[in-house]
């Protein structure tokens, strides 16, 4: 039996146009909120209309303090400015995610004999779009 999941290793993560190599773990989260529109006349059935969209990821990564794309997250962490992204995932057809988001949280981890971990959190600051190739 064949399967058509993907392996992790298809995935490729820019941030301002840099590769980001080190990385262990994406999470990309997209949620969309409902807004009620039930009423006296819905046949008893909830209606609902769609609502604010957004959109969040997280990354797990090594540590590595030269890597572009890491000094790139650091700066707009501490400049508290919003960076670019892209998320591409080489499958059997190309999907590439492309936005701007704002860095929410900025985590090193160090552990005596261990190497040097970071995890950041980022919020989509407007849409993200999304192509096929």
């Amino acid at each position: 039996m064949t399967t058509n999941a993907v392996s992790g290793l298809a995935t490729l993560f820019t941030v301002e146009g840099a590769y980001l190599g080190a990385a262990r773990n994406y999470n990309f989260s997209g949620s969309q909120a409902m807004i009620d529109a039930t009423s006296d006349d819905s046949s008893r059935w909830g209606e609902y209309l769609v609502g604010r969209r957004e959109w969040t990821i997280d990354i797990d990564m090594l540590y590595i303090y030269d890597d572009p794309a890491q000094i790139y997250l650091e700066e707009h962490w501490t400049g508290a400015n919003p960076t670019s992204l892209t998320i591409i995932w080489t499958m059997p057809d190309t999907r590439t995610y492309t936005g701007t988001a704002l860095l929410t949280s900025y985590n090193l981890t160090s552990a005596y004999e261990d190497v040097i971990t970071c995890s950041v959190s980022l919020q989509g600051s407007d849409g993200i779009t999304t192509s096929t190739s």
